[in-house]
């Protein structure tokens, strides 16, 4: 059975994106706020979490701690399209295990992707 990735991203380009290159390894759910997303990880079995950092209801770093808190276990990677060394500091104290920059990159995506399964 596939493993199961979920991307929240209020960005839809981002998304679609990330979801066509992902969807053939991968089952792939999408969220587009932070809500949805946190919905979509307590009612499915997720192995990694995608997120965008900004995004409406609630933001990337909150999901980070929510997911962490009911699945430590779960490695979550930050998207974000405003990147500053301290932020990205900040998001690895708090349990990212990566963060990523817009525009998205595949081949990077993928790397940290197979990071994140080993």
């Amino acid at each position: 059975m596939k493993r199961t990735i979920l991307i929240a991203e209020d960005e839809e380009k981002t998304r679609r994106i990330l979801e066509v290159n992902l969807q053939d390894q991968y089952r792939v759910l999408l969220a587009k706020d932070g809500e949805e997303a946190l919905r979509l990880f307590e009612e499915n079995e997720i192995n990694l979490l995608l997120t965008g950092m900004r995004m409406p209801e609630r933001d990337g770093l909150s999901l980070l701690h929510e997911v962490k808190r009911l699945r430590p276990e779960v490695p979550v990677i930050l998207i974000t399209a405003y990147g500053t060394i301290e932020s990205a500091v900040n998001a690895m104290k708090q349990g990212a295990m990566d963060y990523l920059l817009k525009p998205v990159q595949m081949g990077e995506v993928e790397l940290v992707i197979q990071r994140a399964e080993r």
